[in-house]
């Protein structure tokens, strides 16, 4: 059992990394890249799987800290959810207006909140005991 919740917790940061990481990319004209999606989906699931593990094992589960993470990772996720939609159809819609005019990317304030969620989601992990 301590082997598969290792295996879980390294890709429950790696999700939390590929979220952080995908901002930091394009961080000078932010956008929800299709990866940030597809690592709150890994952390959600992998979270889950996670708690499940606890509740199975001999120690004490903090319910109060794990119920405020996943109102919060369930948020990042329709957050990522929501901006890799208007992304895709931003990106659609680019080629038919044909001109180089500057507009700013409709899933920028969606990409700002999934990573200040993701970040909130590690702070609540490190520091409610």
């Amino acid at each position: 059992m301590e082997i598969l919740r290792e295996i879980l917790l390294t890709l429950h940061l790696l999700g939390m990394a590929i979220i952080v990481g995908g901002y930091f990319t394009v961080i000078r004209s932010p956008k929800v890249m299709p990866g940030m999606l597809h690592g709150s989906y890994l952390q959600l699931v992998t979270g889950l799987l996670l708690v499940g593990l606890a509740e199975m094992g001999d120690g004490d589960v903090n319910h109060m800290k794990i119920g405020i993470k996943l109102v919060v990772a369930i948020l990042v996720t329709v957050f990522a959810f929501i901006g890799n939609k208007k992304q895709k159809a931003f990106a659609a819609a680019a080629p038919a207006e044909g001109g180089a005019t500057a507009t700013k990317n409709p899933s920028a304030t969606m990409a700002h909140l999934v990573v200040i969620f993701a970040v909130i989601n590690v702070i609540v992990a490190v520091f409610i005991h």
